[in-house]
């Protein structure tokens, strides 16, 4: 189940986000090492699945995206929703690579196609009108290994999504097609695509959905059509990171209720698509962790069935706060310290604005960073200099902001 956007086994948790500093988590047990392959998708439909999948061990809130942290199909992995559109996923996707290890991204979502709505297009490479990006080889390489079946594609889905209509059965089974050309298109102008909060599950910042049509050139019609693949690749190439995207089609040929193309057909199809895209990409982790062994989930996380959810300092948390500190481990004070200061932070999230229970809280988160910063700056172990200045001044920034 889903509590606080913490996909959790079994019963036992309680409801817990995480305060919404970089430092903080909603843990379940303990931390999951890396590497980590990053999946990524634009709106929350598309990940939905996704995570439903996942057994997440840590949820990291920051404010403007979210972080999920477990295992999928036997893989590492992070989840994180980008937003709509190429700014969103190239800004998205650098505070990831920044953030983890991340060997590997792929990406989940729907697209416009001229294939059969419900097929999984796996383009070989994406290009944003300016230059392309081609996939990662190797990963690539097992994408084209992937069939339909065995991998179980939906053929029927209630139309509308939500609120749930009648169900739609389509008269083709669906198919992963991998080659090709993806394109991502930029209706916004450069522009940040803003989400509205309290919008519902299409137009809110939980389920953002764009309303601008794209508009593709006569002569060329792409594989797949999206707003961000081309974005994330531009970054993983910068960065040497290989990655391959998974874009179901909920806007082409096969539409059983004949729907004059998009946004109609996407409004119809998108979660068939989202869930569509999500189990080739699934189906594609467990395949690569054939071939990289790295990102391997330990057999002791797949066995959890049930754990309480709980607050606490998130396991790269010296990481968050300063990239000179990747790899650096704080003295167990030090990170107790930070532990408690996000228990309060918590706490005081959870209270009524304004109330007293709020300011006794925050007043306590404010104690518990100086008294971190106190230790660690006494500690005759820990960081080399560099980093321990650096979280010194981190904690003690925290400890100063009401």
């Amino acid at each position: 189940m889903l509590v606080a956007g913490v996909a959790t086994a079994g019963r036992g948790t309680r409801d817990l986000a995480p305060p919404a500093d970089p430092l903080c988590a909603a843990r379940v047990g303990t931390c999951l090492p890396g590497p980590y392959v990053t999946v990524l998708s634009a709106f929350p439909a598309e990940l939905a699945p996704l995570l439903a999948a996942t057994h997440v061990t840590e949820t990291i809130a920051t404010g403007d995206r979210t972080y999920h942290v477990g295992t999928l199909a036997g893989a590492r992995v992070v989840l994180v929703r980008v937003g709509i559109g190429l700014v969103n996923a190239a800004t998205t996707t650098r505070a990831v690579l920044d953030r983890f290890e991340v060997p590997a991204i792929v990406f989940s979502g729907v697209a416009g196609s001229g294939l059969n709505i419900g097929d999984v297009a796996v383009p070989a490479e994406w290009s944003d009108g300016t230059a392309s990006y081609p996939a990662g080889a190797s990963l690539f390489a097992v994408a084209q290994t992937l069939a339909s079946p065995p991998v179980v594609l939906e053929r029927c889905t209630p139309v509308p999504p939500d609120p749930p209509g009648p169900m739609v059965c389509l008269d083709h089974a669906p198919r992963i097609v991998a080659g090709g050309e993806g394109e991502s298109e930029d209706p916004f102008g450069g522009s940040a695509f803003a989400c509205m909060p309290g919008g519902g599950q299409v137009f809110g910042c939980d389920e953002a959905l764009l309303t601008t049509p794209l508009v593709l050139p006569a002569a060329v019609v792409p594989d797949a059509t999206d707003m961000e693949t081309a974005a994330v690749a531009r970054v993983a190439r910068d960065a040497g990171v290989p990655y391959v995207g998974f874009r179901g089609v909920s806007d082409g040929g096969g539409d059983p209720l004949g729907l004059p193309g998009f946004p109609a057909q996407f409004f119809a199809y998108y979660r068939l698509s989202a869930d569509n895209a999500a189990a080739a990409a699934t189906a594609f982790l467990a395949a690569w962790v054939e071939h990289d062994a790295s990102i391997a989930a330990p057999a002791r996380v797949e066995r959890v069935t049930s754990s309480r959810s709980h607050v606490e300092a998130a396991c790269d948390w010296e990481r968050a706060a300063s990239l000179a500190c990747a790899g650096a481990r704080a003295p167990r004070a030090v990170t107790r310290g930070v532990a408690r200061a996000c228990g309060f932070l918590a706490t005081s999230a959870a209270a009524s604005p304004g109330s007293t229970q709020e300011e006794k809280a925050a007043r306590r988160a404010r104690k518990a960073w100086q008294k971190a910063a106190r230790a660690l700056t006494r500690a005759q172990r820990g960081p080399e200099a560099d980093c321990r200045k650096a979280l010194v001044n981190a904690l003690e920034t925290r400890a100063a902001t009401r």
